[in-house]
């Protein structure tokens, strides 16, 4: 429901207070990201977009935008199939049509604004994601394979959520974020701990030295990771947090 356990909400103000970097890891655009970080005072960079950017504030430390001759190809391929499509350029999202129900679901509470603008009058200079939203399994199927086949090695497509398609550059990842992150910080990976629950999540628990899967939202998920987690609603990545992290 959005909201944060008063327990986890401890454990993340002791990670605050330790020699641990909590790195908040998400698809969503810096802004959203950002929010997040500020109401935990949580001064470490963050990793946004897919992974396609790690940022502190206003410095981008690392990034793998999509290349700009293939943007519209993308944005007309899914004109034609009637998607309705997110474009991230210069950390504005814009939108062609403003569907209220979908926009006030992805906005509500997260920190994210949005501007309505003909995708056509936008030049693109760092688009690090394309976002599909595709309420229809069968329509999800079918476009992810299609993206799959047509961009194989080109770009990522992970399927985020029951309706949300991502779409970034074959770089872009939460995996090669994490990467990134152990030569910033001269990190082991076994130094280090990645949680998550969905699709693009995998990459980055393969990374890690410690693999904890929430929930049971992606099978792939659940099969490479060495701990379990009921639910988001428990606190039970909080006692392995303790435990691998914090050292109680």
């Amino acid at each position: 429901d959005g909201s944060v356990t008063s327990r986890m909400t401890d454990t993340i103000n002791r990670m605050n207070l330790s020699d641990s970097k909590l790195i908040l890891a998400t698809g969503r655009m810096f802004q959203g990201a950002d929010f997040v970080a500020s109401e935990f005072k949580i001064k470490n960079p963050v990793v946004c977009y897919q992974g396609a950017q790690v940022r502190l504030k206003d410095k981008i430390l690392w990034q793998a935008p999509i290349k700009n001759d293939l943007v519209y190809e993308i944005i007309n391929f899914l004109r034609k199939k009637k998607i309705h499509t997110h474009l991230y350029n210069n950390d504005v999202l814009y939108i062609e049509k403003d569907d209220k129900k979908i926009m006030h679901e992805y906005c509500s509470g997260r920190g994210t604004t949005y501007r309505v603008k003909n995708f056509d009058e936008i030049e693109p200079e760092c688009v690090p994601k394309i976002l599909c939203v595709i309420e229809d399994k069968n329509l999800m199927n079918s476009i992810k394979k299609e993206l799959k086949e047509k961009y194989k090695n080109i770009l990522t497509i992970v399927q985020s959520s029951s309706k949300y398609l991502e779409i970034n550059d074959i770089k872009a990842s939460k995996g090669n974020a994490l990467n990134f992150l152990k030569k910033y910080y001269n990190l082991e990976t076994s130094q280090t701990l990645a949680s998550g629950d969905q699709d693009n999540d995998i990459d980055m628990l393969k990374k890690a030295g410690i693999k904890v899967c929430v929930g049971h939202n992606s099978e792939k998920l659940y099969q490479i990771a060495d701990y379990k987690c009921e639910s988001v609603d428990s606190d039970e990545l909080c006692d392995l947090i303790e435990r691998f992290v914090l050292c109680e």
